[in-house]
Order: C-alpha cells, then structure tokens, then sequence
C-alpha cells in the first residue's frame, strides 16, 4: 500500500499547482475519502502520515486559492 500513498501526493501536488478552488475542493474530498478508507484498512503508520501530510498540504493551497480568489485583482 505505501507505493498508492506516493501516488496520492503526487496527485495532491500536481492539483496544487493550479488556482483552481473547484480542483483543490475535488482533491481534498478524494484524501478524506482515502484516509478513511486507509484507516478502515488498517493501513501502517506511514502511510497514514502521507496521507495527513497530503490533506495539510491541499488545505494550505485551498485556504491561498480562496483568499487570491476573495481578493480580488490587485490594484
């Protein structure tokens, strides 16, 4: 299972580099959704902690996204 853990972050990081909220929200759906079936699995501690790592890095970029996108163009 560790290999699809790798997987997840790529899939989290490359999402991350694009402004789109909707893309960001789309992500972070699909690592809960992985977390909890990871959990249910009895998945082993690091792959647990990628997947933590992966939510925490999505909901950075969701929270700078969503702040770029409230504020508006720059004067």
């Amino acid at each position: 299972m560790a290999d699809h853990s790798f997987t997840l972050w790529d899939v989290a990081t490359a999402e991350a580099r694009t402004d789109s909220v909707e893309a960001l929200e789309r992500v972070l759906s699909y690592l809960v959704t992985e977390r909890q079936r990871l959990r249910a699995g009895g998945a082993d501690k690091s792959e647990l902690e990628a997947n933590r790592l992966a939510i925490v890095s999505i909901q950075s970029h969701l929270g700078q996204a969503l702040g770029a996108r409230h504020a508006g163009p720059a004067a």
